[in-house]
């Protein structure tokens, strides 16, 4: 593959990968209807809406992001993306430990289960945490 053949490939990629994305997401909110309807035989049509009102929203701050981007200059550069995947390592690392840590103080305290409402928290702490420091990250 030739430089021309490669610069062509990524400006294709860098249009509709977030379109691809925007998509996938989608569709795991649909296969997740899907599953909890075959599992509790209730169909939730709040999550399937949700999910398309999000790809919808999605979509149209993408298309107007793309159309009023007039250079050829990347979001991020090595700087950047370097960063954002030492953050991503040592945010992963730090939530394994702290889980590590509370299963183990549960552990001694004598308690042998765990309610998975602690764990919810936890991931969605995670989330939280990741999501913002990424955009703090990437806008400075």
């Amino acid at each position: 593959m030739n430089v021309k053949e490669r610069e062509k490939l990524v400006r294709i990629l860098e249009k509709w990968a977030p379109f691809f994305i925007i998509f996938c997401t989608f569709i795991g909110a649909a296969l997740g209807s899907f599953l909890v309807y075959f599992f509790q035989g209730e169909f939730p049509y709040e999550v399937l809406t949700a999910g398309l009102v999000a790809a919808v929203i999605l979509t149209v701050i993408q298309i107007i992001k793309q159309k009023r981007k007039k250079n050829n200059l990347p979001d991020a550069d090595e700087r950047v993306i370097r960063n954002i995947f030492r953050f991503f390592a040592f945010a992963s690392h730090i939530t394994l430990a702290i889980l590590f840590i509370a299963l183990g103080m549960f552990t001694l305290l004598g308690n042998e289960s765990i309610s998975i409402l602690y764990l919810w928290i936890l991931f969605f702490t995670y989330i939280w945490i990741v999501g913002i420091g990424t955009f703090i990250i990437k806008v400075r």
